[in-house]
């Protein structure tokens, strides 16, 4: 189940990444700031949700994680 977590969020926090330009070779603050308020505002939510979702989702692999390591959970 950790698992799942950390590849969930580790793929949103790329899919956030995306949406906002930073795998393009233009520079990031030139396409954002250079939009137009519309575009723009919807594509700083998407960014903000799904980098929101891949915390949340790198968070409870972290949770999980430790609770195995104090000994919360147990495997049997």
């Amino acid at each position: 189940m950790m698992i799942f977590f950390l590849i969930v969020g580790m793929v949103y926090i790329f899919m956030a990444n995306m949406f906002m330009g930073g795998s393009e070779k233009q520079q990031q603050q030139t396409v954002f700031y250079t939009a137009r308020y519309e575009p723009r505002s919807v594509k700083l939510k998407l960014v903000l949700d799904f980098g929101l979702a891949g915390l949340i989702s790198l968070g409870i692999s972290a949770f999980i994680l430790l609770g195995f390591r104090i000994g919360f959970f147990s495997l049997s």
